[in-house]
């Protein structure tokens, strides 16, 4: 793909992320159904929230920020450059491919319920349930693996995360997964196959671990107290995409080793 087209899929990641962001919204507890805002009221408060609501107008009017200016900006600031680097990521390692498209849907609702599990701790049914329909779709049509891996996939992941979730909550005597992380992977096992799901799975949990030792270093999070898992589920489902097959390979010849 030519550097003109990965710059295209950068500039499409940005607009979209700020519809994926506004979506988000719906589920953050800082925001309220209210009265619309005039378009002026949303242009001199958030110019980022103006901008999407050029090309997204009647969702925009939907919600009224009752939270600090501070936390909103950070919020799309950093929603609009973590998408736009994601696309562009995809574009240049995909290519013209037709899975390019499950890869950028994939992004898409991955980044929605990364920002309602770090805002309010929620990944909404709604979402998941587009994301599973939506990926049924594709997958009917783009399927690099028989169909019936991403079915059994879609059981294995959440059934997986089920079982580990059960085990913890026997161990630790409390909620240790949500259902919506279980959920999730529904949807992630639509898009990865068994393989990469079982491995994304691993990674989650790394990642997840890692994260918690350095929030509990820094003293950005107390001890006791749940932490996301939906974002490093993205993380994990993500490289086990693009690096998954590389990463088996790599140990299944230091196991011949």
């Amino acid at each position: 793909m030519s550097l003109t087209a990965i710059f295209a899929f950068a500039i499409l990641g940005l607009l979209v992320s700020g519809v994926l962001s506004v979506i988000a919204s719906r589920w953050d507890s800082s925001l309220v159904p209210a009265i619309p805002p005039t378009t002026e009221h949303i242009k001199k408060d958030n110019p980022l929230i103006y901008r999407v609501a050029i090309f997204f107008n009647a969702s925009i009017k939907s919600l009224h920020r009752k939270s600090t200016k501070t936390s909103i900006l950070w919020r799309y600031a950093i929603g609009e450059i973590i998408t736009t680097v994601l696309f562009a990521h995809a574009s240049f390692t995909l290519g013209w491919q037709p899975e390019l498209i499950a890869v950028l849907f994939f992004i898409c609702i991955l980044v929605i319920i990364v920002q309602t599990d770090l805002t309010d701790m929620i990944i909404p049914n709604k979402v998941v349930a587009v994301g599973v329909i939506g990926a049924i779709v594709i997958r009917l049509f783009i399927h690099p693996l028989p169909l019936l891996n991403y079915g059994i996939a879609a059981f294995v992941g959440s059934g997986a995360l089920l079982l580990i979730g059960v085990i913890g909550s026997w161990i630790l005597k409390k909620e240790t997964m949500g259902g919506g992380d279980i959920k999730l992977y529904v949807f992630i096992g639509l898009i990865l196959g068994v393989k990469l799901t079982l491995l994304s799975l691993f990674l989650a949990s790394l990642f997840g671990l890692i994260g918690g030792i350095v929030l509990l270093a820094i003293g950005a999070h107390s001890r006791g107290k749940t932490i996301p898992f939906g974002p490093y589920i993205a993380a994990g489902a993500l490289a086990a995409y693009y690096w998954g097959n590389g990463l088996i390979e790599w140990y299944l010849s230091m196991l011949n080793f």
